[in-house]
């Protein structure tokens, strides 16, 4: 069997950064090119490390949806998944790393289009494109795939510069970078998530809302971001070798992760009826518990998240208050466990007892980032942050308990809602 895993940095403030690679996969488990097909991420579920565990392909191929290499294409996804190259051997898997997004014809392309489509009407000599990266210092090499996409802009004859979110030189230096009274500022990211719908255009002195507008006596004009296509996903895919089956009409709710599904069916229909975090499991449908005013028969996942993560925004997708009014009507026993993983991606591999317990100080000995310093918060500080901040959560805090009670959901390991809240916490102490 073969897997593919589309790995992307998701969000804590907008459901749209996750939702582009949330769509990208709807889209590949309709084409039926792989018997599995998942997402993972920093920010949201399932995550960077837990993700291949809810994976029973032996074949496993990783596409990193960023749009360059730098901190977490080369650091973060392979340390936190256990890679050691472009091909790994894991726990008797082949896992490969498919990280040659950033070299794709696509993206240049779409600068092209973005260019082309903005410059029509504008006297191009009174015209700056700006290329907005999103840069760190941890990594200089994220740059520069910016940095090629402003150079081959000035070799057509185009005045272009770059700038960057978390680098230098910052987004405000447009307005001394460049004397021209036109600015076109295209960002080099793929959603319309927090960074392109707020801090791009927050820094550069847009008013909320709005994608044109008079700024230090410049007229600046905001593209949209990049988006990508799944065939260009699927390229990417090749060229590591992955094993892709020849595409066929499928269902939404088919290649979905199988670890722990058919035991998640089989409890089912021996109960009846099941509880599973605040849903209610029965052969026929699934709803939310104690809903009896589920009006509305949600018919594919794209419609389902919406529901249960966009209305409104849930970066935590196991926090308590489910959104009602739905249900699923259950046509085939795996859309009772697509539906489920649908709403809380990773927590049937969970709930059927396939990962293992690791501390916060295990957790955080991984992290190469701000998170490394929590490894040597007190028990007292980590029960506080268990009593306050997993009291919301549907998941029973196994990585502090070191069980779970009967039925649970297991957290094997604090999730990175938990570590950025308990850090936040920190650091207004």
């Amino acid at each position: 069997m073969s897997a593919l895993i589309l790995a992307g940095h998701g969000s804590q403030i907008s459901p749209n950064t996750a939702g582009l690679v949330w769509h990208c996969v709807d889209q590949i488990r309709t084409m039926r090119v792989y018997d599995e097909v998942s997402a993972a991420f920093w920010k949201e579920a399932p995550s960077f490390h837990q993700v291949i565990d809810t994976i029973e392909a032996q074949d496993v191929t990783i596409v990193p949806l960023f749009t360059a290499r730098g901190y977490f294409t080369q650091t973060v996804i392979p340390h936190e998944m256990g890679l050691t190259g472009a091909i790994s051997q894991r726990k008797g898997r082949t896992i490969r790393y498919a990280d040659g997004l950033p070299d794709h014809p696509y993206f240049q392309a779409t600068i092209d289009r973005r260019v082309h489509d903005a410059l029509q009407g504008l006297d191009r000599d009174q015209v700056t494109i700006a290329i907005i990266g999103h840069g760190t210092k941890r990594n200089q090499t994220s740059r520069q795939a910016t940095e090629r996409q402003g150079e081959r802009l000035r070799v057509q004859g185009i005045d272009a510069i770059t700038v960057y979110l978390d680098d230098d030189p910052a987004i405000p230096a447009i307005y001394t970078l460049t004397t021209r009274p036109i600015v076109i500022a295209v960002p080099y990211f793929l959603a319309f998530g927090s960074h392109t719908a707020i801090d791009l255009p927050r820094e550069l002195g847009l008013p909320f809302g709005q994608t044109e507008a008079e700024i230090h006596g410049r007229r600046v004009i905001y593209a949209r971001p990049l988006g990508v296509e799944v065939e260009v996903i699927l390229d990417i895919a090749r060229q590591v070798g992955s094993p892709l089956r020849e595409v066929q009409a499928g269902s939404p709710w088919e290649s979905f992760p199988k670890v722990g599904r058919d035991r998640l069916i089989q409890a089912v229909y021996r109960a009846g009826s099941m509880r599973f975090g605040e849903l209610r499991l029965t052969r026929s449908e699934v709803r939310v518990w104690g809903d009896e005013s589920a009006g509305v028969t949600i018919t594919n996942p794209a419609m389902l998240r919406a529901w249960t993560r966009d209305l409104p925004f849930r970066p935590l997708a196991t926090a308590k208050g489910l959104m009602g009014g739905w249900r699923v009507k259950i046509d085939d026993p795996l859309q009772l466990a697509a539906t489920v993983e649908t709403i809380y991606p990773g927590a049937i591999a969970d709930w059927a007892g396939s990962g293992s317990v690791r501390s916060l100080a295990e957790v955080a000995a991984r992290q190469t980032g701000k998170f490394a310093m929590l490894g040597a918060l007190s028990l007292a500080t980590q029960q506080h942050g268990v009593e306050t901040i997993c009291a919301g959560c549907v998941r029973h805090a196994t990585w502090f308990d070191r069980h779970s009670p009967h039925d649970a959901i297991p957290c094997y390991e604090p999730c990175n809602y938990w570590m950025s809240q308990i850090s936040e916490s920190q650091a207004e102490a």
